[in-house]
């Protein structure tokens, strides 16, 4: 199914296929996935923001949540965390820049 796209860009696809040793389409189709997460994530922030801008909805939501917590009745109350803080930056860095592209 052809695509319009400038020849510069055309260029600069071939030039990372050659580079990668991989299909241009292969590269189109990894480029669109991860435009979805980041359309995805930027989503999700927004739509976060707009909670937070309204302070009764966002202690609404904040009390919704911790009525959910107070259900899980996993008994780890005082239990140590799973990670180490160093292992809990790496894995929320490593989040954010998948969600930064």
């Amino acid at each position: 199914m052809p695509v319009k796209i400038s020849a510069a860009n055309h260029a600069r696809l071939q030039q990372w296929a050659d580079t990668d040793e991989r299909p241009m389409g292969d590269i189109v189709n990894e480029l669109i996935e991860r435009h979805d997460r980041e359309r995805f994530w930027t989503q999700a922030y927004e739509q976060l923001a707009r909670l937070k801008a309204d302070p009764v909805v966002w202690q609404d939501y904040m009390d919704e949540i911790a009525a959910f917590d107070a259900l899980a009745g996993d008994g780890l109350d005082g239990e140590a965390p799973y990670y180490t803080p160093q292992e809990e930056r790496e894995i929320l860095g490593k989040a954010e820049r998948t969600a930064n592209g």
